[in-house]
């Protein structure tokens, strides 16, 4: 018995008919010479003594040949060198700052980056000041986000700062109910480590449970980030705390879940996999699995096509990815697991796919060229290989030739 083909077509959101060979300006430009402008002017208007013209002097030195983290730290540092000697005098002036006016149109507008400074200062120069500098950091992450700020204080004063964790959960704010989450993630991106929250993850765990069904999507988001990061080292225990959590009374979203245990089902994890209500042992056979044009410049798109039919009797929910395998600068291979989509496929139904994605330029990943080996994903097995051959030929140094 055979079935009419079903056909899903996808296409990333970057795709075609547009070929756009330019990357978005780094980051790092937003902390820039208007930012510590901006800066001045609050200071200076909270702070009769603050020398507005010798600061922007001080953090404009060198400003533009660092990095994105190193800038903010360089204002932040520059700041402390024109605010009271004493460290709860200047932090009572940088809350002031972080309620002003000029502040608070600026993160509206062309300076929003201008509250990470802020949330520096207290990062760089308050952890000898844990209850003071706690205090203050629920007003100034509804200006820029404290998440990196708390980070010393996890380490080094542990205790108090959860204490005052299990308070911000129970904030109005959800930007303030968001950072015990966020701050206290283990793997948090550009954070530093913090061991205890490596060694047991337990502890953030207590604090994200009272958020999990926080009236927020952000708030809800972060702790879905959170349990992510935790499946990376202790798979087991995020299984064990979602199935408490969907077994309970009030059960958590479907998309929380999703997006806590995403990496594991790019793993194929089976757990996560069957606690999603997902097919872990997929039985298809695969027609045909493809990628044209079989040779591309960057900037072009691939086009990849795959036709499978259901082995099975019974229904299966099956999750699709496909894996590009990129060459990297020593002429190995890194893998890297895209979405498909999500198909329920009925005994002997026949599947076809189609996805486009665009091979182009991106801040987070550099292309080499050569041969990439392309993988047909089903719920975790890598269950069939076509490849396409980069070329670099229109690139210089890199990047694309000038307009």
């Amino acid at each position: 018995m055979t079935s009419t083909p079903v056909w899903i077509s996808c296409s990333d959101e970057q795709d075609i008919p547009g070929i756009d060979l330019t990357m978005a300006p780094p980051l790092k430009n937003h902390i820039n010479s208007d930012l510590v402008e901006a800066l001045a002017l609050s200071f200076e208007s909270q702070y009769g003594a603050f020398d507005a013209a010798s600061f922007t002097r001080t953090a404009s030195i060198g400003l533009d040949t660092l990095e994105l983290k190193d800038r903010v730290n360089h204002i932040a540092d520059a700041m402390a060198g024109h605010l009271p000697p004493k460290y709860t005098d200047a932090l009572a002036i940088v809350v002031k700052v972080a309620k002003h006016e000029n502040i608070q149109v600026a993160r509206h507008g062309e300076n929003e980056w201008a509250g990470w400074p802020l949330c520096a200062f207290v990062e760089r120069h308050g952890t000898d000041n844990p209850e003071a500098s706690l205090r203050a950091m629920p007003t100034l992450t509804k200006l820029s986000s404290c998440e990196f700020a708390v980070r010393p204080f996890l380490e080094k004063h542990l205790d108090l700062t959860l204490a005052h964790m299990r308070r911000w959960v129970c904030n109005e704010d959800a930007t303030v109910r968001r950072l015990p989450s966020e701050g206290s993630r283990p793997l948090l991106p550009w954070g530093p480590r913090v061991p205890a929250l490596m060694e047991s993850p337990e502890i953030g765990i207590e604090i994200i449970a009272a958020l999990r069904h926080d009236p927020s999507e952000v708030v809800r988001r972060s702790v879905a980030n959170h349990l992510n990061d935790i499946t990376k080292f202790q798979p087991d225990l995020v299984i064990t705390v979602l199935r408490s959590w969907t077994t309970a009374h009030h059960p958590v979203s479907q998309q929380m879940m999703q997006h806590a245990l995403r990496s594991l089902v790019k793993n194929g994890n089976p757990d996560a996999l069957k606690l999603l209500g997902f097919t872990s042992d997929p039985k298809v056979s695969i027609a045909h699995f493809t990628c044209a044009p079989p040779h591309i410049s960057i900037g072009s798109p691939i086009e990849l096509t795959a036709s499978f039919t259901s082995t099975s009797r019974h229904p299966q929910k099956l999750v699709v990815d496909f894996v590009i395998h990129h060459v990297t600068a020593s002429g190995k291979t890194s893998a890297k697991v895209f979405k498909w989509t999500k198909i329920n496929l009925a005994p002997a139904a026949t599947v076809e796919l189609k996805k486009h994605r665009k091979i182009a330029l991106a801040s987070t990943r550099n292309y080499h060229a050569g041969i990439h080996n392309v993988d047909l994903q089903i719920s975790g097995h890598r269950v069939a290989t076509t490849q396409f051959e980069l070329s670099l030929d229109d690139l210089q140094d890199g990047r694309p030739p000038p307009a």
